[in-house]
């Protein structure tokens, strides 16, 4: 059953279930009908029983046993549902049956009646049915034991017909029931064969299509949007990957023919030692940057897999960024550019990895200094606002326009004059700074403006100091 189609799965359950309740129904009402009807009989006799024991109470003084039967006889006469009577008198005699009374289908007193006082029973007389009471009447020592009969033959009769007619109704309707639910089911799962259909055409070269999504507010519904979000993500995904995987090419294949230019040259013909130094050197820059880029790119891969960790310790950030400031400063006044770092007090402290906040202030400190023609300005500030430990880069280079700056963080997105191939840069680099922003819990923004320079600002949790850890602030 777990292969066949769900649909046909719901039709069988649908049967199973609707026929276990009109199973059930049919037989409740079946037994409640009989037990009902029997009660009403069986309280009919006792009512007949105890009328004949006041009669009887009332017969004591009768001058004869013919007398009392004379009498018994006019008053069962006056109801023609007395026909089924014999009364016993104390002695074992009959002192009264009446002619349909036939004693040969009566079974034997049983000596329930002696304890019980009465004793109820479904006997067959003359090939009829009957329900009967045996009873003692009468006070003792002159109680007398009567036998009262009441037909149910047609009761049965009907009972019998009721119970055919549920026995063939019950499966025309488990019959419909299924019929029904499969109906129902595959109306309801429609929708699923549409997705199905859909989901069949959708490639990584159409991943354009979208799921129909019915306007029925139920499951169906959630699932159809659920999914078409889930296209949307993927599609997206496949994008960048391919933007990504383009852009890696387009990055690699520069220094490699760059590389392979210099050789081919430096080979066509004897040179001096002078121009196969200048031919190496070529090659190993190239080299040094083909190199950069694919340490910068095994950064973001293992980052988006999950496995580049980051070591978090109570951290003095301002340590951290004064040790690093020092190689900055001297960088800035070879450029001719002047380099202000301001501290604020008390010392920001966070729970970070000093490797990797490290390499975030070179990133924005290189590109800050990179960006930035003399004679220009690079500051570079940290303090705390309330909870958070916020770092800032300013400078007063080119800038970067309106329209370029949500891209910045885009893997080997190059502004068209913040960014440049002969600047060195691979586009590598604001995207890990922002990823290991956001790895601390902490977010990174870019505000900037053509020709006003730019301020990269990023905002850490701060954590209360810990003079105990060692070495805190080294990278």
């Amino acid at each position: 059953m777990k292969h066949w189609p769900i649909r046909v799965r719901l039709a069988v359950w649908f049967g199973a279930v609707i026929g276990l309740l009109l199973a059930a129904l049919a037989g409740t009402t079946w037994w409640t009908l009989q037990h009902r009807f029997q009660v009403a009989i069986d309280m009919e006799l006792q009512d007949r029983a105890e009328s004949i024991g006041r009669f009887l109470g009332r017969q004591t003084n009768a001058a004869s046993v013919r007398e009392m039967q004379d009498d018994l006889q006019e008053y069962v006469s006056l109801d023609p549902g007395w026909n089924l009577v014999r009364i016993v008198d104390p002695r074992g005699r009959v002192a009264y049956r009446s002619p349909a009374f036939d004693p040969a289908g009566v079974p034997p007193e049983s000596s329930e009646v002696a304890s019980r006082g009465a004793v109820y029973r479904t006997v067959t007389m003359r090939r009829h049915s009957l329900r009967m009471i045996t009873a003692r009447v009468g006070p003792a020592p002159h109680s007398y034991t009567v036998d009262i009969a009441i037909p149910i033959g047609e009761f049965q009769s009907a009972l019998d017909e009721l119970g055919w007619t549920l026995m063939v109704l019950m499966p025309a309707g488990i019959l419909a029931a299924a019929l029904g639910g499969y109906w129902i089911s595959r109306r309801a799962l429609a929708p699923v064969d549409s997705i199905a259909g859909t989901a069949r055409v959708i490639t990584a070269r159409e991943l354009g299509h979208r799921l129909e999504v019915p306007a029925t507010g139920d499951e169906l519904q959630r699932l159809s949007e659920t999914l078409n979000a889930m296209l949307d993500r993927l599609e997206a995904s496949f994008r960048e990957t391919s933007r990504f995987t383009a852009d890696v090419s387009h990055e690699l294949r520069t220094p490699i023919s760059l590389i392979r230019t210099s050789a081919e040259i430096a080979l066509r013909t004897e040179r001096p030692a002078r121009e196969y130094r200048g031919a190496l050197e070529n090659i190993l820059r190239e080299a040094e940057r083909m190199s950069s880029v694919v340490q910068d790119l095994l950064v973001l891969v293992r980052a988006d897999a999950g496995v580049e960790g980051t070591r978090r310790i109570p951290l003095n950030l301002s340590r951290l960024v004064a040790d690093i400031s020092g190689s900055f400063a001297a960088l800035c006044a070879s450029r001719q550019l002047q380099f202000r770092l301001d501290l604020g007090e008390p010392a920001a402290w966070v729970n970070g990895d000093p490797q990797s906040l490290g390499r975030l202030v070179l990133i924005l400190m290189d590109n800050a200094v990179q960006y930035t023609p003399p004679p220009g300005q690079v500051t570079l500030a940290l303090g705390c606002e309330g909870t958070t430990a916020v770092l800032e880069v300013t400078d007063t280079g080119i800038g970067i326009s309106a329209s370029d700056i949500p891209h910045v963080f885009d893997r080997f997105y190059r502004a068209d004059r913040a960014r440049s191939h002969d600047s060195g840069g691979s586009g590598l680099g604001l995207s890990i700074a922002k990823w290991i922003a956001e790895r601390h819990g902490g977010s990174i923004g870019i505000e900037s403006a053509p020709g006003l320079g730019c301020r990269a600002r990023v905002v850490l949790p701060s954590v209360t100091p810990d003079v105990s850890s060692p070495d805190p602030g080294q990278p």
